[in-house]
């Protein structure tokens, strides 16, 4: 990936941070936000919409670390939105 842009408004991504922890990038009509949670780590394919609806959501500074460094993210194309 290189810019938000190029997700389409609804469509989210997750990335495991550690074999319990998930962040969900989440493209939205209104920008971007990133939200993260802790889950069982048994199947993060079924746990990171659990994670996109009721996760702890990250600042700004500390979810466009979090995107270039586990989604590829290199361009902030799109505002953080609120």
């Amino acid at each position: 990936m290189s810019g938000l842009s190029q997700m389409q408004p609804g469509e989210k991504i997750y990335a495991a941070l550690d074999m319990r922890v998930l962040a969900v990038l989440s493209r939205r009509v209104d920008g971007w936000c990133m939200y993260i949670g802790a889950v069982p780590g048994q199947s993060h394919a079924r746990e990171w919409p659990e994670v996109a609806a009721g996760g702890a959501k990250l600042s700004k500074p500390v979810a466009e670390a979090v995107a270039a460094a586990y989604f590829g993210v290199d361009e902030f194309d799109a505002p953080y939105a609120n």
